[in-house]
């Protein structure tokens, strides 16, 4: 079956972990994070996700090693930190900014997971943690309880649906197809589950307080 499938396109993992790095950087300058935590914010964010996907994997995290992603990287926590911090006081565009990002990191976690053949399981956790660990990251380091471990509606509910979906299409379509579906299913997930707040599924007679 890996015979059938693409490689990870350069391009998809730049654009990935860039779009993830404008999310960090403006969610680090809302939290009052100075400019080079801010910086530092949106590329361990942009980062860190690829970098756990790849240790998992055995492999070098491209990352570093690429020439190419830290600059992007970078260039978009700029962006983030300069232009884009100002959704996070409109909700429904820093909702789908988010849910474009963490949809995308799901895609990018699994494909990579499925060329180097590891079992299913392993194919969608890589893909959870390449989209969630640089968002834990940034929020111990700004001291906020991280959304995975928190009642924070469906989004763990939309990773995890994410990536069986896009595990789905991309053995039986193709890597872009499947890529573009599971970034709608992820972020329409997420943004709908906010805007009409469902709550995250919990134990029985565990509380529905959100900020918990």
């Amino acid at each position: 079956m890996t015979d059938l499938l693409p490689v990870l396109p350069l391009w998809v993992d730049v654009t990935a972990m860039s779009t993830t790095a404008v999310y960090g950087a403006a969610t680090a300058r809302s939290r009052n994070v100075p400019i080079s935590g801010t910086l530092f914010a949106g590329i361990l964010c942009g980062a860190a996700g690829g970098m756990v996907r790849d240790l998992l994997l055995g492999l070098e995290p491209v990352a570093i090693t690429g020439p190419y992603y830290l600059p992007w990287i970078l260039f978009a926590s700029v962006l983030g930190a300069f232009f884009f911090y100002r959704f996070i006081s409109q909700e429904l565009p820093y909702l789908v900014l988010r849910g474009v990002a963490i949809g995308l990191l799901i895609a990018i976690g699994c494909q990579k997971a499925l060329i180097h053949e590891v079992p299913f399981v392993s194919i969608i956790l890589c893909g959870v943690l390449t989209a969630t660990a640089g968002g834990m990251a940034l929020d111990a380091l700004t001291g906020h309880r991280s959304a995975v471990f928190s009642q924070a509606h469906w989004f763990a509910t939309a990773l995890i649906i994410g990536s069986l979906v896009f595990y789905g299409l991309t053995i039986t379509t193709s890597f872009y197809i499947a890529t573009a579906i599971a970034v709608i299913v992820t972020a329409s997930l997420y943004v709908t589950s906010v805007i009409r707040k469902w709550p995250s599924p919990k134990w029985p007679g565990e509380s529905n307080d959100m900020s918990a």
